[in-house]
């Protein structure tokens, strides 16, 4: 039940949205991704220009940590969980739980969502999602904060615990001491980002300003670890 309302909030984003495939092109850097080699084959299937239905799966999730956002790790449980617990009432909070602590796999679904969501970065993102044109980035963007805030809560509610990581100490602490340096990265690929796309195809400064975007790439992905 959870995972078919969770598909659904999914899917009504990403593909019945007609403004979501330039929203995410323009706020991610997937089309400058593309150009990297990653993994044996090409980041889109038959080559040719970035779209959802050629896209590989290693470029779509990486895009997404690139924008501090991961999205496909998370996007729709918040608004399930809520769902689940409306439809069922009481008593519906203390049965996820139960599952949570009884159900490996879902002990591990959850575990591994809730490591995504303490890696994203709202403001952060924000500031990737202004790249995207309007008037239709500032109604995605809403979505997607929305969900994110949702789907946060729903873990924390299912784990039982009071913030992100709290059940891994460790990793929490890393997190922290990292972002502060790969926020200066993400900062630095919006501007270069923005700049790139504003230069026109002949320009001869083309190649190295599309080189230092690459090496942001690499910086973001070494700070948070995370490649897809």
């Amino acid at each position: 039940e959870l995972a078919e309302r969770s598909a659904e909030v999914y899917q009504s984003l990403v593909w019945q949205d007609p403004a979501f495939e330039g929203f995410y092109v323009a706020a991610t850097p997937i089309g400058e991704l593309s150009r990297l080699a990653m993994g044996s084959r090409p980041a889109a299937r038959g080559g040719g220009a970035v779209s959802l239905q050629k896209l590989r799966a290693i470029p779509w999730v990486f895009s997404w940590a690139q924008a501090r956002l991961f999205l496909p790790a998370w996007y729709g449980l918040g608004t399930a969980v809520d769902d689940f617990e409306a439809d069922r009432g009481a008593g519906a909070t203390e049965m996820l739980q139960d599952l949570y602590r009884e159900s490996p796999f879902l002990t591990g679904v959850i575990d591994v969502m809730e490591m995504a969501l303490a890696k994203v970065d709202l403001s952060v993102a924000r500031r990737y999602a202004d790249l995207a044109p309007q008037p239709d980035a500032d109604r995605i963007w809403e979505l997607i904060a929305s969900e994110f805030e949702r789907t946060q809560a729903a873990v924390l509610r299912i784990s039982g615990r009071e913030k992100l990581l709290d059940a891994a100490m460790a990793l929490q602490r890393s997190i922290t001491l990292r972002n502060p340096y790969v926020d200066s990265l993400s900062e630095m690929q919006v501007m270069l980002l923005a700049r790139l796309r504003a230069m026109p195809e002949d320009d001869p400064d083309r190649e190295e300003m599309r080189r230092l975007v690459q090496l942001t790439v690499s910086g973001v992905a070494a700070g948070l670890q995370n490649t897809g």
